[in-house]
């Protein structure tokens, strides 16, 4: 099985600093529900920050942390995006690179009128994968750029800056489960001693 889309880094789009490209194939992307739905027991609430505890009481998503299923993945998942998107940020965005990525995690939509208030991310830069369509409403809609996911393809993902100028929400949930692949980028403001559930960019080898 195939994970990573052929076109993925190759094929792009950029609209108000959102870069558009494929990640992974749709098999993969139906291998990852298909986890999800298994691990559905593990799920949490609210998305957690670090060893603390902290979590993002304003966002209640129900979230699976790829860390979580297995560190192989994971790491994988940090190759990928070093060798095919972060190429993508350097070309499109006048910064030094990535430090570190923190857990992917799997969002789930499963409950009719489920969304989320705007807001920014603590992250240097988010990307989303579109893991299935078989469901309708909980686009996530970036109203400063007039710009939503709703098209974007299952397997495609899409990249943006986090911090102040893509504010974004989800919309209500219609029908359906929802299943979002979400990434964050470590922000200067982490401090290095929060190395929960992260992956840093020197400890990564591409080939």
């Amino acid at each position: 099985m195939k994970a990573i889309h052929p076109e993925c880094g190759k094929k792009v789009e950029i609209y108000k600093d959102i870069i558009i490209t494929p990640f992974y194939t749709e098999e993969f992307c139906d291998y990852l529900v298909d986890t999800a739905k298994y691990f559905d027991g593990r799920f949490i609430e609210h998305i957690k920050y670090g060893n603390d505890g902290e979590t993002n009481d304003t966002a209640p998503w129900n979230v699976l942390h790829m860390c979580h299923i297995s560190q192989i993945l994971f790491e994988d998942f940090c190759g990928h995006y070093k060798k095919f998107v972060l190429p993508l940020i350097r070309k499109n965005f006048i910064v030094s690179g990535i430090n570190a990525w923190y857990s992917p995690f799997i969002i789930k939509y499963d409950k009719t009128g489920q969304n989320v208030n705007l807001h920014n991310d603590t992250s240097g830069f988010t990307m989303n994968v579109k893991l299935n369509t078989n469901f309708e409403g909980a686009e996530l809609h970036f109203p400063r750029q007039g710009w939503s996911n709703k098209d974007i393809p299952k397997g495609w993902c899409f990249l943006w800056p986090s911090q102040v100028t893509h504010p974004h929400e989800a919309y209500p949930l219609i029908g359906g489960t929802k299943y979002t692949l979400a990434s964050w980028t470590h922000p200067i403001s982490w401090s290095p001693d929060e190395q929960f559930a992260s992956v840093y960019h020197d400890d990564i080898i591409i080939d």
